[in-house]
């Protein structure tokens, strides 16, 4: 018998756990961090953070409270609470596309560097708020994401640096979309549970849980644009 034909799994059971032990480690860490983003999004519109009046109020009170430098808390956040009209939309749209890019996978290295210096500023604006892991731990995950996905910057012509590999390479399209309807809705329980989104919560869960498996699905059509044009090359 071919000894490669021998390491071929033999059963549906086989099959899938083969498809799971080669899922790229920087791709379960992308997927975990756009979620991340996505969740951040809904909760904060809830919270009407992304409103002039609010965002100012945030920045206001983590600058009055936190132990950063001095330059930092009355000069670059009192910037901020000072511009909050410029800056709170501005900061929604960049937490949503954070999130979508990075579940998409397009252009991930350079998307994960920003995502790390945008989590190093607000790891900064925290100091002496919160336990000095609670950002840290994001700011070292969107660092390997970014050290992961770079060499993928590399090669190919700039629609396919950006296109970036399948994310999948091993799942068929089918098992993609059923992982789509899972992710949603293991984010939407998963935040329901936590009731992090206050007396909205019901509304976060259903709009994170709805965008992400939204995303999932798009990145399992968008590994088949990437398999063909792997394909082809």
């Amino acid at each position: 018998m071919d000894r490669d034909a021998a390491l071929e799994p033999r059963n549906a059971a086989e099959r899938a756990l083969a498809r799971l032990t080669a899922v790229n480690p920087t791709v379960v860490l992308r997927l975990f961090l756009g979620a991340v983003f996505i969740t951040v999004f809904f909760e904060n519109l809830a919270f009407k953070r992304y409103t002039p009046d609010g965002y100012e109020r945030l920045i206001d009170r983590y600058a009055s409270r936190n132990d950063a430098p001095g330059f930092w808390s009355d000069g670059v956040m009192q910037l901020f609470a000072d511009n909050a009209t410029l800056f709170a939309p501005l900061q929604a749209i960049t937490e949503m596309s954070f999130g979508l890019l990075l579940v998409l996978g397009l252009a991930s290295g350079l998307v994960a560097l920003a995502v790390t210096g945008f989590l190093v500023t607000l790891w900064f604006s925290e100091l002496g708020l919160f336990w000095i892991w609670e950002l840290l731990g994001l700011v070292m995950v969107a660092l390997a994401v970014a050290l992961g996905s770079l060499p993928s910057l590399l090669r190919g012509s700039t629609a396919e640096r950006i296109l970036g590999p399948p994310s999948l390479p091993r799942w068929p399209l089918v098992a993609r979309l059923v992982l789509a309807v899972i992710g949603g809705l293991a984010l939407a329980v998963l935040i329901d549970v936590s009731g992090t989104g206050g007396r909205a919560n019901g509304d976060v869960s259903l709009r994170a849980g709805l965008v992400f498996g939204g995303a999932l699905v798009a990145l399992a059509l968008l590994d088949d644009v990437r398999r063909r044009r792997a394909a082809a090359a």
